[in-house]
């Protein structure tokens, strides 16, 4: 295993406290136009430490590490599938007492986490972190909740943006389509939007690869229980603060934002551009098909996987699922 720690200038009085930069080469924005490299040597050139890591094993074995030294800051360029791994590997009982300052700058695909936290895009963020550094400033702190998704018989998931329902199907799609080849269109940005093109023009033919509408029962503690055949379900403890998206209705209370949408709503085509931007008329009721707002908690019952963070997850449809807030993550924005 190739576990890399490098130095690169002589260390500052301070090189101790400074924080550590972990890199995944591998990351897809992250391997585009040396983009890793780049931001490694620079922070190299201003005394940080640089690990990098190209797999899970290896990652794991980074933050073995820096947990052992009890490191206080540590800035990742990867992407949200590497957020959601530190998320579980923080949440679990050996790290307790442990809680680094985190910036997340976007290496991956999708970048969901990292826009929330203030670290996309990821060369001018990172840039405005070391100028902070360069001059004694700290940056602003936030706390961020992760969703935990929780399944007797399971291990306990801590990320922070569930999909189920047809956009689990259509992210298990995606993945699979990645992984059939290396060229332009498997690899490339434009990967994804390629898939569900060809995904879509199967729909209208009438040949559509999409499993049928899984039967969910959506409980949640602030409104009526919703069961139908399922179209959509999101949940999320993110913001979406400076995503182009942010599909969640300003109903009610509660770290626990979600989105469930049936097969039979109403008006459902029309409806989708404002809903995608969090506009919910009046008439986009339970009734109707519709349910989205923040609550406390809720509980699925049927579903039988999920996509966390982009991971895809398997889940026993006959036991419920329960989707509540968990451990607290400090975040830096630069």
């Amino acid at each position: 295993m190739s576990l890399a720690v490098a130095g690169g200038v002589t260390a500052a009085p301070d090189a101790a406290a400074r924080p550590w930069l972990i890199v995944n080469p591998h990351s897809f924005r992250a391997s585009r136009r040396g983009l890793a490299g780049r931001i490694a040597a620079h922070a190299r050139s201003h005394g940080l430490h640089v690990i990098e890591v190209r797999d899970l094993g290896e990652f794991h074995t980074a933050l073995d590490r820096l947990r052992d030294r009890c490191a206080g800051q540590i800035w990742m360029l990867a992407g949200d599938g590497t957020v959601h791994a530190t998320a579980q590997y923080l949440a679990r009982p050996a790290s307790a007492g442990w809680s680094p300052a985190l910036l997340l700058l976007g290496g991956g695909r999708a970048n969901v986490v990292p826009r929330d936290c203030g670290g996309y895009p990821p060369w001018q963020r990172f840039g405005a972190a070391l100028e902070a550094l360069r001059e004694g400033r700290s940056l602003a702190e936030e706390r961020l909740l992760t969703l935990r998704i929780e399944q007797e018989g399971a291990e306990a998931q801590h990320g922070f943006f569930l999909a189920g329902a047809v956009i689990y199907a259509g992210i298990r799609l995606c993945q699979e389509h990645r992984a059939q080849g290396s060229g332009w269109l498997h690899r490339s940005w434009f990967a994804d939007p390629y898939c569900l093109l060809k995904v879509a023009t199967r729909v209208w033919a009438g040949r559509s690869p999409l499993p049928p509408y899984d039967d969910l029962q959506v409980r949640t503690d602030g409104a009526a229980a919703m069961h139908a055949p399922m179209r959509m379900l999101l949940v999320s403890t993110l913001q979406f603060r400076e995503a182009l998206y942010n599909p969640f209705a300003e109903r009610g209370e509660g770290a626990v934002r979600l989105t469930a949408v049936a097969a039979s709503a109403r008006h459902f085509w029309r409806h989708l551009p404002a809903m995608f931007r969090g506009r919910f008329s009046d008439n986009m009721t339970l009734q109707q098909g519709y349910l989205s707002g923040r609550f406390a908690a809720a509980e699925v019952l049927g579903m039988s996987g999920y996509a966390l963070d982009g991971e895809l997850f398997a889940t026993d449809p006959a036991r419920p699922t329960r989707l509540c807030t968990g451990i607290e993550l400090r975040v830096l924005r630069p």
